[in-house]
């Protein structure tokens, strides 16, 4: 969990993000809207930045397991 969140729930969350930005890049383009296609070049970012998160703290999740098994 990261806050009171689930790792699904934030991946279900990226998925989602990812899914709608490419939805909103494929109306966009070659139309010139430099300015949303920035807004959506930031969401996909965003998307991936929150799939990192949760690898980074299962990760992290596995590493203080490991060391709570080590310590009894």
């Amino acid at each position: 969990m990261i806050d009171k969140l689930t790792y699904d729930e934030i991946l279900e969350a990226s998925r989602i993000l990812k899914e709608n930005s490419d939805i909103i890049d494929s109306l966009i383009k070659n139309k010139n809207l430099n300015d949303l296609e920035d807004f959506v070049s930031t969401v996909e970012g965003y998307s991936k930045y929150l799939e990192t998160v949760v690898e980074i703290n299962k990760d992290a999740d596995l590493a203080l397991q490991f060391l709570v098994t080590q310590k009894e």
